[in-house]
């Protein structure tokens, strides 16, 4: 009986040498494993791709707005500049200039080719660009006595300018800007 046991205890040992052996080659292997399965491979790409496109379009959204509020301050100047030219013609007169309020109601209207729209409104549009500038000259208050065919009557006038442009969508844009000019009256 003696010797069954130390069959059994020899066995035993062998099959704990066996097991053992295994499970270190298990772990020697998990040990020595380099590199991604391709699941996991295909899961990152996944991810960084749906990151890579938000980038992408808060990217695209930046440089439209940028590019938008580029339009939009280069279409205020325009329509300022505007506003401020029709305004120097009609401050020359207290320097005994050709200009002023007088030239501006009447010769200025056919030196710069307006068009009478009625008897109270002249217009012209011109290009620039990417930009449509439409500018009126119109007596103030509209709808009165004071008419172009009588310069003489008129003690303002509104000058409407309009600056139209198309963004890179494709969404028609503009500025419009008003200013009243008034006859100066000189006391001598």
């Amino acid at each position: 009986m003696e010797i069954q046991c130390g069959r059994d205890t020899s066995m035993e040992m062998n099959m704990k040498n066996i097991i053992s052996r295994a499970v270190n080659n298990l772990s020697q292997q998990s040990q020595n494993q380099k590199g991604f399965t391709i699941i996991e491979v295909v899961i990152s790409m996944a991810i960084l791709t749906v990151g890579i496109f938000g980038l992408i379009k808060a990217a695209n959204s930046v440089i439209f707005f940028q590019n938008n509020s580029r339009l939009v301050t280069e279409a205020t100047m325009k329509t300022t500049n505007k506003i401020e030219e029709v305004k120097r013609f009609s401050a020359n007169e207290p320097t005994g200039g050709v200009y002023g309020f007088n030239y501006l109601v009447t010769d200025y209207l056919t030196d710069e080719g307006l068009t009478e729209d009625d008897d109270w409104t002249y217009s012209k549009t011109e290009q620039d660009g990417d930009f449509s500038i439409t500018w009126q000259l119109q007596v103030y208050p509209s709808g009165g006595d004071e008419k172009f065919e009588e310069p003489t009557s008129i003690y303002m006038l509104e000058i409407l300018v309009t600056t139209d442009w198309t963004d890179s969508r494709g969404q028609a844009k503009n500025v419009e800007m008003a200013s009243v000019i008034h006859r100066r009256q000189f006391i001598e």
